[in-house]
């Protein structure tokens, strides 16, 4: 099997009083009547007596038009600006429909990897293995221990599926050296179902350990009652 170190990225709104000055008509000027009666009358009596009346009326009539008081002419009303129209608010934005469309089917038989009686295996590149996880919410969990201990990953598959695997595997150091052996216990694939299986060992990150020599089962007997997920033995120096 490809030796392959686990690399994952963990993170994911006038008034214009026009007063009218005032309108004022010519005054005319007084006009005077003077009328004059002469009546002389002589009786025959030796004194004559002539009484010459003379009466003179001079009664000036003045007719003058008094200033009028100015009235303005209709002012203008102030003119009251409408109120503003409120805006119309803005139709939201129909929302872009997503077409779903189901993942295409994996090729049979897969590429890359390896085959024995019925059974596919293969060690996932980085790039792989975290395109997996993204869809894959239940290993986005599990991966998060990936970043305190030693990991890897191997991807499966059978023609007739698999009741459950057990995937075997080591763990090394940087040098190579065997640190402890790893069990791994996997739930079922359905028939030519591609699966991905997280080796996750209890042998804390140092340096540039890793986790190879892999060995696939499949099983089609059921899985024994009490079988722990993950053995780890660790090798004693």
């Amino acid at each position: 099997m490809k030796k392959s170190a686990l690399v994952l990225a963990l993170c994911l709104a006038f008034s214009a009083t026009s007063a009218d000055a005032a309108t004022k008509k010519p005054t005319p000027t007084p006009t005077a009547k003077a009328s004059v009666k002469a009546s002389p009358k002589a009786t025959v009596k030796p004194k004559p007596t002539a009484k010459p009346t003379s009466k003179a009326t001079s009664k000036p009539t003045v007719k003058s038009t008094a200033p009028t008081t100015a009235k303005p002419t209709a002012s203008a009303e102030p003119t009251v600006s409408a109120k503003p129209k409120p805006k119309p608010k803005p139709k939201p934005k129909p929302r872009k429909k997503i077409r779903l469309t189901p993942s295409p089917k994996p090729k049979w038989p897969p590429v890359d990897f390896e085959f024995e009686s019925g059974i596919y295996a293969k060690v996932p590149t980085s790039k792989e293995l975290v395109s997996v996880i993204s869809a894959k919410t239940n290993l986005a969990s599990q991966v998060k221990a990936c970043s305190e201990f030693v990991c890897g990953a191997v991807q499966v598959a059978a023609e007739t599926g698999c009741v459950w695997w057990e995937v075997n595997s080591q763990v090394l150091s940087k040098e190579g050296v065997i640190l402890g052996d790893l069990r791994t216990i996997s739930t079922p694939s359905a028939v030519k179902e591609i699966k991905t299986i997280l080796l996750i060992s209890p042998e804390p990150i140092e340096t540039l350990e890793y986790i190879s020599n892999i060995e696939v089962i499949c099983h089609q007997d059921p899985r024994p009652e009490g079988a722990s997920a993950a053995t780890y033995t660790k090798v004693v120096e």
